[in-house]
């Protein structure tokens, strides 16, 4: 019987596991409905094309339409 161990966050080899804080701030984010502009990095990242928006940028459009931030 394999066992998983905690803290990898079921990631492959290779992949580094995103720290805690930086997850509870996630987490405090999508419950408060603030923007979070590095789960967009992440998304451009992903999606293989450069961020169009800077940070100060993403936070006015995403108050500007309530949180719909299109970027692809």
């Amino acid at each position: 019987m394999r066992h998983r161990h905690y803290g990898d966050g079921g990631r492959g080899k290779g992949e580094e596991a995103t720290p805690l804080p930086t997850r509870i701030a996630r987490v405090v984010r999508r419950i408060i409905g603030a923007p979070d502009y590095w789960a967009y990095l992440e998304h451009c990242r992903l999606a293989g094309h450069p961020p169009r928006l800077t940070e100060r940028e993403y936070v006015k459009e995403f108050l500007d339409t309530k949180g719909r931030v299109r970027c692809c």
